[in-house]
């Protein structure tokens, strides 16, 4: 066990919307940090602070020979042209792996014993293994003082997003034992993708399980579109709506406050539909014993699910943007544990 406690032990989700990490492990919790999935390569122009602006809480890595700046800042350096990237097989890109550095810098560990990341369901069989082969090593990390200027990575598990979330709510409720002897379906709402996962506990069921291209994306640039057809305007970046959902409050456009209530029923509309293609594979579900939502997008898509789903329970992950990092840290945990134990 004193080996175990030794072990240092990271988690990282790298979303389509947003990068969670781990911040701080104590004895009742697992803190976490986040910043936008955005990385624009780094200007040459003159800095325009000059010294007198406050500086962004960014930082600057370097992939492949090009430099990035990401962080929580990072909307403010990249322009109009810039945006994330919605694809398939984001997680073998250098924005990607820019990402992630930034997330070593901000977890702050030169030396991680075992690093556990996830990956959509529909991609994790391809990449998984690739993904974990791409961060085993060195990683140039500009940490803050006269420290080590890179990371060591010695050991990486990546696990199918929606599992983080099981792992996180068991571990919470001390009900581990029950839930890994019951049917769950584990829904994750990300920025680009819906996933979900089918198991019997973390024994997953590949054939029920799946992902559709329908996340929090999609919602927000069908609400985007129908306030810029009232405004009879063209607005191509949806942040303004993102950010006043997570906030609850009103988009403000030209100064002015736009009700965001009417604009949302198209919003859902839109999520009815990726609800549609999710309950359609998992099929007939009376089998199934819990459901539990994650990921950013989960609050605005419980009625679609409640609707689709209203015979069952819907679990609600605490803090659900947090969920599923929070359970890969904890599966690692696990995972560190045996390590140990065997070594």
């Amino acid at each position: 066990m004193s080996k175990f406690k030794q072990m240092v032990v990271k988690a990282v989700d790298v979303g389509y919307g947003n990068v969670k990490y781990t911040s701080l492990i104590t004895s009742a919790d697992v803190q976490c940090g986040i910043f936008p999935s955005i990385a624009p390569q780094i200007s040459t122009g003159p800095d325009m602070a000059l010294g007198l602006l406050q500086k962004r809480n960014t930082v600057e890595v370097e992939v492949n020979g090009v430099r990035y700046e990401v962080g929580k800042d990072a909307r403010l350096a990249q322009d109009a042209t810039h945006g994330r990237i919605l694809d398939s097989d984001y997680s073998m890109t250098d924005t990607h792996l820019a990402l992630l550095r930034g997330a070593l810098f901000y977890m702050g560990a030169p030396e991680i014993d075992l690093l556990v990341l996830g990956l959509p369901v529909n991609t994790h069989q391809k990449y998984a293994a690739v993904l974990a082969k791409k961060m085993t090593g060195r990683h140039p990390v500009p940490f803050k003082g006269d420290g080590p200027q890179e990371c060591v990575v010695h050991n990486v598990h990546v696990l199918p997003q929606p599992i983080g979330a099981f792992y996180d709510h068991t571990s919470r409720t001390g009900t581990y034992d029950k839930m890994r002897q019951q049917m769950n379906l584990l829904i994750d709402v990300g920025y680009f993708t819906l996933d979900w996962v089918v198991a019997a506990g973390s024994k997953v069921n590949t054939a029920r399980s799946g992902a559709t291209n329908g996340g929090m994306s999609a919602v927000l640039r069908a609400i985007t579109d129908s306030i810029a057809k009232d405004l009879q305007i063209q607005i191509s970046d949806v942040s303004l709506v993102e950010d006043a959902i997570r906030n609850k409050k009103n988009p403000e456009f030209f100064g002015k406050e736009v009700a965001l209530e009417s604009h949302k029923k198209v919003g859902k509309t839109k999520a009815d539909v990726f609800v549609n293609t999710l309950a359609t594979k998992v099929g007939e579900n009376y089998d199934i014993s819990n459901i539990i939502m994650t990921g950013g997008g989960a609050e605005f898509f419980r009625a679609s699910i409640e609707e689709k789903f209203p015979r069952h329970n819907i679990i609600m992950a605490d803090s659900p943007v947090f969920a599923n990092v929070r359970g890969f840290y904890k599966a690692g945990a696990h995972f560190a544990s045996m390590m140990a134990k065997s070594a």
